[in-house]
């Protein structure tokens, strides 16, 4: 597609002009993966162009000022990043479908590895950082407002009349965009870090998660917002939040009761979202049972998938899956038992780094930390990693709390 290109030279000559314009526009185009073609037979998406652009614009830049930065992390984080990508190497050498897995490799961890690095890079001042934060509310409230155009507009593109954005007709996919960057905004709004009318975004975000109808986008956010609650200044303001949070939830759940869906996932004797996740989660166990070091490689999952379901279930309720719906064994049947491994490690390593600001009320670990809730909690009833947006939305709530800011 012609716009590929165009789009990826925006990206360039708004990087060379200023760097980090440069990683704020790649943060709105986080949803371009979607736009797709192909170069000398391999894909590549406006996305991933438009990435290498940014690594362009940032190389010619440092060349010119004949000075190249060289990010730094933690040692103990830097040693579990280096197993991660080792049991990515491993669980794709060792894939059911070579082909599938170093596409995945490409836009899941290199990709994402590239991104960090110009993050990394490109970002050192307050105003700086401050930039790229407005880009993923920015991102977030485009998702939003397309998905709310498309109920109005383009109702022929839903599924369910659930909203689901540029991401038709899945509207979870939407969910796991929304949720997280809802989260984090949400913190540091309510932490004064940035502009009170960025509210309004939040708004629009908030709108669309739940015309998603997606409770793992709700339990998300919900997760996310109780991490801000807690460290919320001030016991009586927490309480009336905490009420407030209440009534919301009560009158939703009032709400969705006078609706199909929420009755749908409790059914047990017929088709439901839970029967159907169950099944998947068994089956998954089961592909885990017989591939337990390396799993089935990155983006495989559904060959295997085929294979092992009759076995379990006949007939199975859903035949074409391209993930496990949970994060947890997507991981381990994606990346191997080392991956899973390194992945919880690293976690743990970066909340505990945080945790100290953490409890003196830091703005940006809170929220950061908040959002990485939201998409742990996700996690539990869908995949919110294994896509190339999600992948970039991981590494930029793990490092933005992590830049060298200068005073």
């Amino acid at each position: 597609m012609t716009i590929i290109p165009f789009i990826a030279l925006v990206v360039l000559l708004v990087a060379l002009w200023r760097l980090e314009l440069g990683v704020g526009a790649v943060i709105l185009l986080w949803p371009a993966y979607l736009i797709r073609t192909t170069v000398v037979g391999i894909p590549i998406t406006a996305l991933e162009l438009s990435l290498y652009a940014l690594a362009a614009a940032f190389v010619i830049r440092s060349v010119a000022r004949r000075r190249m930065t060289w990010p730094q992390l933690p040692r103990p984080l830097m040693f579990f990043i280096g197993l991660w990508i080792i049991a990515w190497i491993l669980a794709t050498i060792f894939s059911v479908d070579h082909r599938a897995s170093l596409g995945a490799f490409k836009a899941w961890l290199v990709d994402p590895l590239l991104f960090g690095w110009l993050l990394l890079s490109c970002i050192r001042t307050e105003r700086q950082r401050t930039t790229v934060i407005s880009a993923t509310m920015l991102s977030g409230a485009m998702v939003a407002m397309a998905g709310l155009v498309q109920l109005i507009w383009f109702r022929d593109t839903l599924e369910d009349a659930r909203l689901s954005s540029f991401f038709a007709p899945v509207a979870n996919y939407a969910a796991m965009f929304i949720g997280p960057l809802l989260a984090l905004n949400i913190g540091l709004l309510l932490w004064k870090q940035m502009s009170r009318w960025w509210w309004t975004a939040v708004a629009i975000m908030a709108l669309a998660l739940i015309l998603t109808v997606s409770f793992g986008g709700y339990l998300a956010v919900g997760v996310g917002t109780l991490m801000l609650w807690w460290r919320w200044p001030g016991r009586r303001t927490r309480m009336v939040a905490l009420l407030a949070g209440i009534v919301v939830a009560g009158i939703g759940l009032l709400a969705l009761s006078r609706t199909p869906y929420l009755a749908e996932k409790f059914k047990t004797t017929d088709r439901s979202s839970s029967l159907v996740r169950t099944q998947i989660w068994r089956t998954s166990w089961e592909m885990i049972k017989e591939r337990s070091w390396f799993g089935v490689g990155p983006n495989a999952y559904e060959p295997i998938y085929r294979q092992t379901i009759p076995r379990l279930y006949w007939s199975p309720l859903e035949w074409l899956v391209s993930q496990p719906h949970n994060l947890y064994l997507a991981l381990w049947l994606e990346t191997g038992l080392l991956g899973l491994i390194s992945f919880f490690v690293l976690v743990m390593l970066w909340t505990r780094r945080l945790w100290r600001r953490v409890l003196a009320r830091d703005a940006v670990a809170i929220a950061c930390l908040s959002a990485m809730a939201a998409i742990l909690a996700h996690g539990f009833v869908d995949t919110p990693l294994f896509k190339n947006d999600l992948a970039l939305l991981l590494v930029f709530v793990l490092l933005l709390p992590l830049l060298e800011i200068e005073e």
